[in-house]
This record gives structure tokens, C-alpha cells and sequence, in this order.
């Protein structure tokens, strides 16, 4: 009786790790690469916000990057559009993203910080 229930715990176990791995299509931006465009929308959408820069034409909550965030990296309004798309029909993935932003931005905030 004890074993069957110590091989019962074991597959549990088993299946609650097991992890499912999406493969991301090729033509959509690696999750790095578009934590790294959002960071750069999101401080283009800060520093709008404060006034400190009118030259590239962004509306705030815009999902669409400015020129200026495609071009630092290297991608197409079509390229960023596809992966927003596809990262927003997949929020796991999403969150990944969105993690690795947050993280970057923090470590930012902390450099700022440490420099006053």
C-alpha cells in the first residue's frame, strides 16, 4: 500500500513539473529581443510623458514603437507588429517578456539611483 501511494506521489510530481516549451516561430522576435524593444518604448513613452523629447511622433499607450525605438533595433514596423501579436495571444510568454523589461528597468533605476 505505501509503495502504491509513494508511486502515485512520484507521477504527480512528475507530471506537475513537467514543463511545456513553445517554440517560437522565426519571424517573430525572440522574447529578449522584445523585452528590449518594449523597454524602449516604454522609456520613449516616459520621457514623452515628461516633455523632455517632441521629436519622434509616439502617442502614449500607442502599441505602435516610434522610429526611432524600430531603427535602434533593427527591425521592421512589420517585424514588431507580428511578435506584438503573437506575444499578446500568448501571455506566458508575454509575462516572460514583460519580466525581463521590469527586471532591466529596475537595474536601471538602480544605476540612476546610485549615481545621485
Amino acid at each position: 500500500m505505501q509503495k502504491n501511494i509513494l508511486i502515485f506521489f512520484c507521477l504527480l510530481f512528475c507530471a506537475c513539473s513537467e514543463k511545456k516549451t513553445e517554440s517560437i516561430p522565426d519571424h517573430i522576435l525572440p522574447v529578449q529581443k522584445m523585452a528590449a524593444v518594449m523597454i524602449d518604448i516604454h522609456l520613449l513613452e516616459a520621457s514623452i510623458s515628461l516633455n523632455a523629447t517632441t521629436t519622434d511622433k509616439f502617442t502614449i499607450g500607442s502599441s505602435t514603437p516610434g522610429f526611432e525605438v524600430l531603427k535602434k533595433n533593427n527591425i521592421t514596423k512589420k517585424q514588431y507588429d507580428e511578435s506584438f501579436d503573437y506575444y499578446t495571444q500568448h501571455p506566458a510568454l508575454l509575462n516572460e517578456v514583460y519580466q525581463l523589461a521590469l527586471n532591466d528597468l529596475s537595474k536601471m533605476q538602480a544605476e540612476v539611483m546610485n549615481k545621485n
